[in-house]
């Protein structure tokens, strides 16, 4: 007996003195037991919580997702659940907690829950500033790309531009002239509208790939991007004389990710391959986008037959500010990485046995919803 209590007096000495709060949460979701280490945390007196509905503390926009997780450890005794939620200081502030829930399975008759808190609120913080200032890097490094693009992305423009005006002053002579039948000027307007049209989805792809603002995950097709980048392209690859070649798998599964983002990467990994292929004389230079998938992840590769890469620039070419060329920042393939990393992937080259560089990232399939992904509360 005086093991039992030594043993007993241990125990609540631990759970008194833990830095994290422990919570004993009846079904009803009343509070039975409250650590007093949520004085130093939250601000509460242990004792006035006693009795409490644990849900009149819970920021509103969280409360089916609490009681979600207290109905899954009551139904699933011996099972851990867990969550994030805001949880209500005594000062009236919300702080994010993250919690797990387990109904023991010992004693038998143990009829509530057994929660285990943690106050994120500050690594919250600092994940929030990280993040914003990996997109103000990620806008800095896509105006960088624009600016180097800007005389291709002019030439782009300029063509169905003069289309339009040479065919709008056709039809201004025909009807000037008084020969302009409606079957020769309707095809020339239809044509006129087509080019307007090309101009305007030119136009909406800059603007797409410059826009500002806080990271969105959504389903997206991934070959659809490859394809909008390879359309965006078009004019660079053209100019350059290379040969752009699509290999992309049939029914690729749909994965959540910032559209813009992944595009940002095909864009630097695609202007990169572009770049290596510059010095290419006397053979066919091609450059190759492929994508695959594998049971957890996607995988997309962007390869070139270019002279390949040093091992110098091998070692240094995802650092940040590292270029080979003039007037570049130096952040397009740091950047890339730290967005491919964020999506829970992994970029990297290898040399290619014939000649050239093939740069690879995966992007992994998860089963949340994209609204699960858009915050990183419940």
């Amino acid at each position: 007996m005086l093991e039992l209590r030594r043993e007993s007096e241990q125990l609540r000495s631990l759970i008194e003195n833990t830095s994290d709060i422990i919570t004993i949460v009846n079904e009803d979701g009343a509070i039975r037991y409250e650590s007093p280490s949520i004085e130093r945390m939250l601000g509460y007196d242990p004792k006035d919580l006693i009795g409490r509905n644990v849900l009149h503390l819970v920021h509103p926009e969280d409360v089916a997702a609490t009681e979600r997780v207290l109905k899954l450890a009551l139904d699933n005794p011996g099972t851990t659940q867990s969550v994030e939620l805001r949880f209500r200081h005594r000062d009236g502030s919300w702080h994010v907690l993250e919690i797990i829930g387990k109904r023991p399975t010992s004693p038998p008759d143990m009829n509530g829950v057994v929660v285990n808190s943690r106050d994120v609120t500050e690594r919250k913080r600092i994940e929030a500033e990280a993040r914003q200032h990996q997109e103000e890097l990620s806008y800095l490094a896509r105006l960088s790309t624009m600016g180097e693009m800007a005389a291709g992305l002019a030439h782009e423009l300029n063509q169905p531009l003069a289309a339009i005006t040479n065919y709008a002053k056709g039809c201004a002579r025909r009807i000037a002239g008084g020969t302009g039948q409606p079957a020769e000027i309707v095809p020339a307007l239809d044509k006129i509208a087509a080019q307007a049209m090309r101009a305007g989805d030119i136009i909406r792809r800059l603007r797409s790939l410059l826009r500002k603002g806080e990271a969105r995950r959504e389903s997206v097709d991934v070959n659809e991007l490859v394809r909008e980048v390879a359309h965006f392209l078009n004019a660079e690859v053209r100019e350059r004389a290379v040969r752009l070649q699509l290999n992309l798998a049939p029914e690729l599964p749909q994965v959540c990710v910032d559209a813009i983002q992944v595009e940002q990467v095909l864009v630097n990994l695609v202007r990169n391959a572009l770049e290596a292929l510059a010095s290419v004389e006397g053979r066919a230079r091609t450059l190759l986008l492929q994508t695959t998938a594998t049971d957890d992840a996607l995988e997309v590769a962007v390869s070139d037959n270019g002279a390949g890469l040093s091992a110098e620039i091998a070692e240094k070419m995802f650092d940040p500010l590292f270029s080979t060329k003039s007037g570049s920042l130096g952040m397009g393939l740091s950047i890339s990485r730290s967005i491919v990393e964020a999506h829970g992937g992994r970029l990297w080259a290898t040399a290619n046995p014939g000649g050239g560089t093939t740069f690879r990232f995966t992007l992994p399939l998860r089963e949340e919803s994209p609204e699960r992904l858009k915050s990183h509360r419940v």
